[in-house]
């Protein structure tokens, strides 16, 4: 996925999309749906409108519009100012392929949505006033018999802060964390990662990419272990960390 950001989530009964890398990323996602027989995605859901997370949607939604082979049934994305939504060409191609579809855009707010074997929440950013496009990101936690998964889009300290004041997180205490935003320095407060407590840290980035993600204060502690932070990041329980960057 290099430096962009894309979760498939597949049930017994159902597919999901959490956003699709950048455009470079569209032919591998689309491999991998062959792959694995996907041939109708329930939902899928951009977590906020940024290149390396629905830069891969246009030609995914421009290949259900003109193939069989593969059916979108719903769209997904956060609900935004006037002000901060984007003209961007990446967005507006995003557009396009929602309309070729059929579709229209769902604006997230607070719902499970029943996958079958699993439940996938839905947990909106609270907040209304953000500077930057990251703290409107959809953030989802995924459920599987007591097995959790939590996904934050590129959520920073803002929102992460407004998810734990808001009482939003209560009962989130995921297995598995994929960490905000590519490991950045920005996002992963001491609060946050103490309330959520995971077993295991996920970090989406791209090999030498030119943000140095993710940050040192993300990853301090031999052979890639989030233990016992004295720095600002994961000052949780030991938590295996692992990178796409790496596996």
């Amino acid at each position: 996925m290099g430096q962009g950001d894309s979760e498939l989530i597949l049930t017994d009964s159902a597919a999901v999309l959490i956003d699709a890398g950048e455009q470079s990323a569209a032919n591998d996602i689309l491999a991998d749906l062959q792959k694995y027989g996907v041939t109708k995605l329930d939902w899928i859901i951009g977590t906020h409108p940024h290149a390396d997370h629905i830069g891969g949607f246009p030609k995914i939604l421009d290949y259900a519009a003109a193939y069989d082979d593969l059916t979108i049934e719903n769209v997904m994305v956060p609900a935004l100012p006037d002000d901060m939504v984007p003209t961007t060409r990446t967005y507006e191609n995003f557009l396009d392929g929602v309309e070729k579809n059929g579709l229209s855009l769902t604006q997230a707010v607070s719902t499970t949505i029943d996958l079958g074997s699993a439940s996938l929440e839905i947990i909106p950013s609270p907040g209304e006033d953000y500077s930057s496009l990251n703290d409107y990101s959809i953030c989802t936690y995924l459920t599987c018999g007591s097995t959790g998964f939590f996904f934050t889009g590129d959520a920073s300290k803002p929102e992460e802060n407004d998810l734990l004041s808001s009482g939003a997180l209560d009962h989130v205490h995921p297995d598995v964390l994929k960490v905000g935003h590519h490991g950045s320095r920005e996002s992963s407060s001491d609060n946050f990662l103490q309330a959520l407590c995971p077993s295991y840290a996920v970090i989406s980035c791209g090999y030498d990419n030119s943000y140095g993600h993710p940050h040192q204060e993300a990853v301090i502690g031999s052979g890639n272990t989030a233990a016992n932070r004295s720095g600002a990041r994961m000052k949780t329980a030991p938590s295996p960390l692992h990178q796409t960057d790496r596996h």
